[in-house]
C-alpha cells in the first residue's frame, strides 16, 4: 500500500497570523470579550461557522495524507486547536455526578493480559515499557511472555485470558529472526502447545517493500517529531482480528528507537507513547514497548539498584507509561557473575540448583494496580537457538514485588558479606595457628639436635618458638593431638614437669 502523502515532506506548523485565516479575527475577538466577561457570547452562527471552518482544514489535512492532495494544508497549533468552542460544549457536557453504576463498575479490578485479583501485567488499553541494557535477553524474555499468552499460560501465578494473539510489530529484529526465537520455543512444547505459537503469534514483515518505507510511527518535520498515518492504518489493520474468535491480548513494539525517527527527547518519546496509546486504546488490547538503558545504569547492576531512571531518553517515556519492567541477566554457571554480586544472589534465591543461564523480567512500578513480582526464566538451548522458559519462584519469593525481593536480596548479601568476613577471619586463624605450630616444632627439632639428652619443657620450647604461653600451649596441644609430638613426664631444676619430644624421636621439622 503505498502513501503518498508520507513520501513528501510532512506540513510545516504555521505562524499566529496564518491562524487567523482559519478562524476570522472578528470571531477570535468576540471569543476572547466574552471569555473575559468584557460582552455578552458570540452569536451561535458565527461559533458555527468557525467550527466548520476547523472541520474543512481537518478533512483537508487528511486528503493531503492519503495523497489525494499535492499541497498540504496549513497545520494549526495545537494550542489553537483545543480552543474550539464545540471542544468546550462537549466538555461541559461531561460535569456530571458518579451514579452508583459507576461505583459498582470500579469494583472490578482493571484489566491486564496476564493478572489475578488487583495484580497484573501489561494494562489493557495502556502502554507498558520494558528495558534493558544490549545482550541481556530483553527480547529472548519477550518471546517467552508471548509464548505463554499464546498458549493461555500463567507467568508468576499470573493468568492470561484464554483464546488470546499475540502481534509483534518489530522495526528492529525481522520476521525471520523472530521466526528462529519462536521455534525454539515452538521446539519445547508438545505438539498442541506448538501448534498454538504457531497460528497466533503474529509477526509482519516490516521489510516488506510497500511497507518499509511507513513502518516509523513518529517522524520529523522542520525539527518537530509528529506521529504518522501508519499509526491509523495499524488501528484499522487491527480491527478484525480483535472482532474475531482469538482477539489480540498483547501488541509488541521493538524498539523505541527503530519505531521513532525522534530524538529520544521528552517531546519526541510522549508523542510515541501517546501513539502507542491511541493503538491501545482504540483496540482495548496491552501494548509493550521494547527500550534500552543509559550506560549509567550499567554500574548499578552489581547491586540490583534499578529504577525508571536507568531508562534512556527524557521522562515523558516514564511519566505516559502505566507499567515498566527491565530485563536482567542473572548470569549461568558458564558465564558466572561475582559471588557477591546481587544478581548471583537473586538467582541463588530464584533458580537454586539452576545451572544454565536465568533472566528475570522485573516489574518496577505500576499505576494501575499492585506491581506484579518479577518473573524468571531459565535459558534452554535449542536447534534454533536459546528459549526462554519460565522458572516458578519458590515459595520464599512467590507473589512478592519487586521491593520486598530487593530488601531479601539485601538481606540476604549482608548474611552472605558476614559469612564471607567469619570465613576470613577463621582462615586467618587457622593460618596462625599453623604457623605456631610450625614455629614449637621447629625450636622442638632444634633442642633435640642440640641437646638430646635434655628434656625440652613448654617454657623452653616457647621461649625458643618466641610465642606467649597461650599460644605455645594451644600449639603444643594441637602437634600432640596430630601425633607429630608426644608428651613425657621428666624433672627439669629439681622439679617434676612435661617435657615435649617428636614423635618417634625424629628432628622432622614439619
Amino acid at each position: 500500500m503505498e502513501h503518498k502523502g508520507e513520501q513528501r515532506a510532512a506540513p510545516a506548523l504555521v505562524k499566529q497570523a496564518e491562524l487567523a485565516a482559519l478562524l476570522d479575527d472578528s470571531d477570535d475577538a468576540a471569543y476572547a470579550a466574552w471569555a473575559s466577561g468584557t460582552s455578552r457570547p458570540p452569536p451561535p452562527s458565527s461559533l458555527e461557522q468557525a467550527a466548520d471552518r476547523a472541520d474543512a482544514h481537518d478533512a483537508a489535512l487528511a486528503e493531503w495524507a492519503v495523497g489525494d492532495e499535492s499541497v498540504p494544508p496549513p497545520v494549526r497549533a495545537a494550542d489553537e486547536e483545543a480552543e474550539r468552542l464545540p471542544l468546550a460544549e462537549v466538555f461541559a457536557g461531561m460535569l456530571v455526578p458518579w451514579t452508583q453504576e459507576e461505583f459498582d463498575a470500579a469494583r472490578e479490578p482493571e484489566p491486564h493480559a496476564f493478572e489475578r485479583g488487583n495484580v497484573g501485567l501489561f494494562p489493557i488499553g495502556e502502554v507498558s515499557v520494558a528495558a534493558a541494557a544490549g545482550r541481556e535477553g530483553k527480547t529472548t524474555n519477550i518471546v517467552g511472555i508471548a509464548t505463554a499468552l499464546a498458549m493461555a499460560h500463567s507467568l508468576a501465578e499470573l493468568w492470561p485470558r484464554r483464546d488470546r494473539c499475540v502481534v509483534i510489530y518489530s522495526a528492529e529484529d525481522s520476521r525471520r529472526q523472530y521466526a528462529r526465537k519462536f521455534a525454539a520455543q515452538a521446539s519445547l512444547l508438545p505438539e498442541a502447545q506448538a501448534k498454538l505459537v504457531m497460528e497466533r503469534v503474529l509477526v509482519p514483515d516490516l521489510e516488506n517493500e510497500a511497507f518499509a518505507p511507513m513502518r516509523a510511527l513518529v517522524r520529523m518535520a522542520e525539527g518537530a517529531p509528529y506521529a504518522t498515518s501508519t499509526v491509523t492504518a495499524i488501528i484499522e489493520a487491527l480491527r478484525p482480528i480483535m472482532a474475531s474468535a482469538v482477539p489480540i491480548g498483547l501488541l509488541v513494539v521493538e524498539t523505541a528507537s527503530t519505531v521513532s525517527e525522534a530524538d529520544e527527547t521528552n517531546t519526541g518519546l510522549r508523542i510515541l507513547v501517546d501513539a502507542l496509546k491511541r493503538i491501545g486504546r482504540a483496540l482495548q488490547v496491552s501494548v509493550l514497548l521494547s527500550h534500552h538503558v543509559n550506560q549509567a545504569s550499567l554500574v548499578k547492576l552489581p547491586d540490583l539498584d534499578i529504577s525508571t531512571e536507568d531508562f534512556r531518553g527524557g521522562t515523558a517515556l516514564i511519566g505516559n507509561a502505566r507499567q515498566t519492567a527491565m530485563v536482567v541477566n542473572l548470569g549461568s554457571d558458564d558465564n558466572p557473575l561475582p559471588a557477591n554480586d546481587a544478581r548471583t544472589i537473586l538467582r541463588s534465591l530464584a533458580a537454586p540448583g539452576e545451572t544454565g543461564r536465568v533472566s528475570a523480567f522485573i516489574t518496577l512500578d505500576s499505576s494501575k494496580g499492585i506491581d506484579p513480582p518479577p518473573v524468571f526464566f531459565r535459558w534452554v538451548q535449542t536447534d534454533f537457538g536459546p528459549a526462554a522458559v519460565e522458572v516458578p519462584a519458590p515459595p520464599a519469593l512467590a507473589g512478592k514485588h519487586w521491593k520486598l525481593v530487593h530488601q531479601m536480596i539485601r538481606a540476604a548479601r549482608a548474611e552472605a558479606r558476614k559469612e564471607e568476613r567469619e570465613d576470613r577471619a577463621a582462615e586467618k586463624k587457622d593460618a596462625t595457628r599453623q604457623e605456631h605450630m610450625r614455629a614449637v616444632l621447629r625450636a622442638l627439632a632444634e633442642m633435640e639436635r642440640e641437646t638430646p639428652d635434655k628434656p625440652a619443657t613448654e617454657r623452653q620450647i616457647r621461649e625458643r618458638a618466641r610465642l606467649n604461653s597461650a599460644n605455645a600451649g594451644q600449639a603444643l596441644a594441637a602437634a600432640e593431638a596430630q601425633g607429630v609430638v608426644e608428651r613425657y613426664p621428666a624433672r627439669a631444676g629439681g622439679k617434676d614437669t612435661n617435657a615435649y619430644r617428636l614423635k618417634g624421636g625424629g628432628t622432622d621439622e614439619r
